[in-house]
């Protein structure tokens, strides 16, 4: 029985009225993705009965702590009731029904009191992939999996029980061997095989759906502008032709039984509200709104200043799978305990080892890089001396200043439980030089290692030798360090999961040669298909910290300062 009356706002009721057989869904921050998948499985449950459905994420931890509790919420507004309509994680009582498919472990299994079943999945723990024929497939934060190994390892399995659902059913389940991909908006080119999926309306219909996308997102910070600026009449023109652009990209089922959507916070705004987006708009930086918030469809750019390479460089996740799953065995899986956010939660962050840490000070946003080596390579699974990016923090400035204590603060909560309290603070020359405020007498950086201190944290400041090097010097430190050949660097890797901006401000940072020698493109504000400046922020903090670490061995090569041509 529902609990609760449900309103469905437009990305919900164009998943509900057209029930496709495949959907994949690009929402932003705000929408309501947990329905989704809470509506999925609550489908499935009553329209599959004794089927098995699969629930993948890139690991454990990711299903434990991101997709199952919002999903839990969301089933008890449908009106059903943990442990008593269905179990997590142990064998269901003798009351409940078997699924079709015998299931031999319920250690990653949700089992429903009529037999339909839900097996947890995760591409990162080896033979987790192997169990039942399935009979659907649910994927959260897809742009996070390996996709060849999820289509070796997963889609096969999503076949059998035709005579019950499917084509030899005397009453066929459209639904029946098919998929739903939720995802927020893909930031890299190998991720991007979910956008491919969006395809169809340019080749069945001609529509341009991305481009007008983004022209709808751009609008849409023009009608934040015109209601912090009380300008309703501005206000209403805008939202008009949001409106009718939006017409123009009416979500369709195409031909071959696929839902593409997209979607953002303004599509939930009866639920949020204007002052939940102005909020967020006026908290975050650009950056974050446009891709967390607005749902910007990124492009990549041409000759990156970053060669960054998925396979070498980023998309390990590293959720401290056992740890978590402790936490859901000892709680009964209580959603409040599996959402909160610790370094606990992080099996690439070493207790014993010290946090480093840079800071970027710009004049709308100030952030910290957290890093640290370690002697195992999470990407490639082989013990070696890497670089690990580890984390990002950032805040918006505060009127003049830098909001530096509850940047500060944000770390330190989050590391609270880390035993090893000690923090290498590489500190930047900008920070060296600037004040908060006029009547501070107190650096940023002085202000940001004070605000440690007092916290309990041990800080060993650390500067690289001589001026500023140019973005050149930088440039071929990078190059050396990316093609992780060079015996004297270790590997660079960047945790996908938790430095995600930090990844998008490197993939979207041109490099320029100015007279044979290359500088970074500071002018993206002025390119349609580039975020804006402020997405080199991250990129600029994890310079200082490699330069500071690694730029002598640079000097030392003979070969270093010879303009190369690529």
């Amino acid at each position: 029985m529902i609990t609760e009356l449900i309103n469905l706002n437009a990305p919900q009721l164009i998943t509900v009225l057209n029930n496709a057989k495949n959907e994949v869904d690009i929402q932003g921050r705000g929408v309501g993705k947990s329905y989704s998948i809470g509506w999925e499985m609550n489908r499935i449950v009553r329209d599959m009965p004794r089927s098995v459905t699969s629930v993948t994420g890139r690991t454990f931890g990711q299903v434990y702590t991101r997709t199952l509790p919002s999903t839990m919420k969301f089933l008890e507004q449908l009106g059903f009731t943990k442990d008593k309509d269905y179990v997590i994680g142990r064998k269901p009582p003798k009351t409940f029904e078997d699924p079709y498919e015998k299931i031999a472990k319920f250690d990653n299994f949700i089992s429903f009191s009529n037999g339909t079943g839900f097996l947890m999945l995760s591409q990162e723990r080896s033979g987790s992939a192997r169990g039942p024929n399935l009979d659907r497939e649910i994927v959260d934060e897809a742009l996070t999996l390996n996709k060849p190994r999820y289509d070796e390892e997963v889609s096969p399995a999503n076949r059998g029980n035709e005579d019950h659902f499917g084509f030899r059913s005397p009453k066929p389940i459209a639904q029946h061997h098919g998929f739903r991909y939720v995802s927020s908006m893909p930031y890299s080119a190998e991720q991007r095989w979910l956008l491919n999926y969006g395809n169809y309306y340019m080749d069945q219909a001609g529509i341009p759906l991305f481009d007008i996308w983004n022209r709808i997102v751009k609008l849409q910070l023009q009608i934040i502008a015109a209601y912090k600026e009380n300008d309703t009449r501005l206000f209403k023109d805008i939202w008009n032709e949001t409106v009718r652009l939006k017409k123009q990209i009416t979500p369709f089922v195409s031909k071959e039984g696929i839902l593409f959507t997209l979607a953002n916070a303004f599509d939930n705004i009866q639920n949020l509200g204007m002052s939940y987006i102005v909020r967020e708009y006026d908290k975050q930086s650009l950056l974050t709104f446009m891709v967390e918030i607005l749902n910007w469809v990124i492009d990549q750019i041409e000759d990156c200043y970053y060669k960054l390479d998925s396979a070498l460089h980023i998309y390990y996740d590293a959720y401290n799978d056992d740890y978590i799953r402790s936490i859901a065995d000892d709680s009964n899986w209580d959603v409040d305990q599996l959402e909160k956010e610790t370094c606990k939660n992080d099996l690439d962050c070493d207790p014993n080892r010290p946090l480093e840490i840079v800071p970027d000070w710009g004049s709308k946003i100030a952030l910290f890089s957290i890093a640290q080596e370690r002697n195992y390579n999470f990407v490639t699974k082989i013990v070696e001396p890497v670089d690990c990016t580890i984390n990002e923090f950032f805040v918006k400035s505060d009127g003049p200043g830098v909001m530096i204590d509850d940047l500060v603060d944000k770390v330190c909560n989050y590391y609270s439980s880390h035993p090893t309290r000690k923090i290498t603070y590489f500190r930047d020359r900008y920070g060296d030089s600037r004040q908060p405020n006029a009547k501070n007498s107190r650096t940023y950086n002085e202000q940001a290692i004070e605000r440690f201190t007092k916290n309990g944290w041990t800080v060993d400041p650390r500067v690289h030798k001589g001026m500023e090097p140019p973005q050149h010097d930088k440039y071929l430190l990078w190059m050396n360090l990316l093609k992780g050949k060079d015996p004297r660097y270790p590997k660079i890797i960047i945790n996908g999961r938790k430095c995600k901006y930090t990844i998008i401000s490197m993939n979207n940072t041109k490099v320029i040669d100015k007279n044979g020698r290359f500088e970074k493109d500071k002018t993206s504000e002025r390119k349609q298909s580039i975020l804006p400046e402020e997405a080199t922020h991250f990129g600029d903090a994890v310079d200082k910290r490699v330069w500071t670490k690694y730029g002598y061995i640079l000097s030392n090569n003979d070969q270093t300062f010879v303009p190369p041509r690529i």
